[in-house]
């Protein structure tokens, strides 16, 4: 960073610090800013992430309890950024201020509520529409966090393509840190798992489509001892999921832990058979880059950025075929030398997804904006 600018005083909304996802993005781009320091960052933060958070992070807290797609948000963050005094404001999702006169990155992580329109109503997908149409048309760049979400942009509204930059998410170093024995243990005594499993992790949306590894998974379950492992959302926030469950005849066999500590998660990671993430649209599909840098098996749907951040490194299905997955869930159990490859290649493919990079990546962002 250049002497002379040093000290760009830059404002985050980080309301979003503890939700899934981008909550992820958040922690682990300011960790990375933090280590490369050369900036002066200013967060906005309710109350609740305010009081989580002092003490952890550089720099000012500015107090903003607006709730999270309010018109109120659009106009007190503007507000509040401009007696900031600050040099650029980076809005980590869609929701770009209204009114804001200073350079501004947004970063867009998909448009689901324009693809998947059968899973929002009609007001959540008018506010989406408008707000990431406000959104590219109003910051000075945007960030995507895929090649896929980029041509989505470009596609859907138009965007000139050197106005949006591909800086994809990382994953923390420590899912490459092998869990000992002990501790794999212990985390399967504490949610008694007693058999070799199969885990999905996140939440339980409908776009998900978890339903198609209930399905793939009871296939599975006929004529092998095997348990499947849910971390994140709880199936009981979604019906239709929770009659599958009973359909299936898997009860017995599904252990869902609710949320867990980031310790939990990699050894969850690392005691797995594969980790499988059957969405039909994600923007970028974090789980499959941690799985690969925990050594274990991806099995991704092919669709969206899956097949982008997959690569050759993990497995593919049609998400509509809970048939094609139910094969791959067999082979990763019993085909050594696939699960030897998979272990190489996932590895050496995870390696090149770093937090680090990914703030090394935005830094240079804010930097052309503010040339």
């Amino acid at each position: 960073m250049n002497q002379h600018n040093s000290n760009i005083r830059v404002g985050i909304d980080i309301r979003k610090y503890f939700d899934y996802g981008i909550g992820t993005y958040l922690q682990n781009l300011i960790a990375g800013f933090q280590q490369i320091g050369g900036m002066e960052l200013i967060y906005f933060a309710s109350n609740e992430v305010s009081s989580s958070v002092h003490g952890n992070l550089q720099g000012s807290i500015i107090q903003n309890n607006s709730p999270k797609y309010s018109i109120q948000e659009l106009l007190s963050l503007s507000s509040s950024a401009h007696n900031q005094n600050l040099d650029l404001y980076h809005a980590p999702h869609y929701t770009l201020p209204l009114m804001l006169n200073m350079p501004s990155v947004v970063t867009i992580h998909d448009i689901i509520h324009l693809r998947m329109k059968e899973y929002f109503s009609l007001p959540q997908r008018m506010y989406a529409r408008w707000m990431i149409g406000h959104a590219c048309r109003n910051s000075s760049a945007i960030i995507v966090v895929s090649e896929f979400t980029k041509q989505e942009l470009i596609c859907e509204y138009r965007v000139p393509e050197r106005k949006i930059h591909v800086v994809y998410n990382g994953v923390h170093e420590s899912f490459f840190t092998v869990c000992s024995d002990p501790e794999k243990s212990a985390f399967k005594r504490k949610y008694g798992i007693t058999k070799p499993y199969f885990l999905y992790t996140g939440s339980v949306k409908p776009h998900k489509n978890v339903h198609v590894l209930l399905k793939a998974f009871a296939r599975v379950l006929r004529d092998r001892s095997i348990q499947l492992v849910m971390t994140g959302e709880k199936s009981a926030l979604n019906a239709d999921l929770l009659r599958h469950i009973k359909d299936y005849r898997i009860h017995d066999s599904l252990i869902e832990t609710g949320r867990i500590t980031e310790e939990e998660l990699r050894t969850a990671y690392q005691s797995a058979e594969a980790v499988v993430l059957p969405s039909f649209y994600e923007g970028f599909g974090l789980s499959m880059i941690e799985a690969m840098a925990s050594g274990v098996p991806a099995i991704g749907a092919r669709t969206s950025s899956i097949t982008e951040i997959v690569g050759d490194a993990g497995l593919l299905f049609d998400p509509n075929d809970d048939d094609e997955l139910a094969r791959h869930l067999i082979s990763v159990m019993d085909d050594r030398p696939m699960r030897d490859t998979l272990f190489l290649k996932g590895k050496e493919r995870a390696a090149q997804f770093t937090w680090n990079e990914c703030a090394v990546k935005t830094l240079k962002v804010y930097e052309e904006v503010l040339k």
